[in-house]
């Protein structure tokens, strides 16, 4: 498990209270406009409770905004699990086109994992 007090310094934690710009930059929490299939959304946040719901609210929401209210609406659209990931690839993948110059400038490992306190917790995926 990564230590949270080097974020920044030996890796990069990809999680909307990271301590890096970038880490919280590729957070699916952050405010990152972007344009795909479905039109316009303000998050991947946003777009991942827009795909169960269509609300239109959704499309201008991001961080824990997007994920309370998206919570909170009933689940009107069912996606086939494999279409479901495949729209929130696309969608993660036009964002790390646009934030393309800054992951390359990066010369630190990407982590991806929660912090409590200054306690680690992992997020599932590496």
């Amino acid at each position: 498990m990564h230590n949270p007090e080097m974020d920044g310094v030996d890796h990069i934690n990809i999680y909307s209270k990271g301590k890096t710009e970038l880490g919280r930059k590729l957070s699916n929490w952050f405010p990152l406009r972007f344009t795909c299939e479905d039109g316009d959304f303000a998050s991947i946040e946003g777009y991942w409770y827009w795909l169960g719901t269509h609300n239109v609210s959704l499309r201008s929401l991001s961080g824990y905004q997007a994920k309370e209210f998206g919570k909170s609406l009933p689940q009107t659209f069912k996606l086939l699990e494999v279409d479901f990931r495949t729209k929130i690839k696309k969608a993660i993948n036009i964002k790390l086109l646009a934030l393309r110059s800054e992951i390359i400038a990066s010369t630190l490992p990407f982590a991806h994992y929660y912090v409590y306190g200054n306690k680690a917790k992992d997020a599932g995926y590496e």
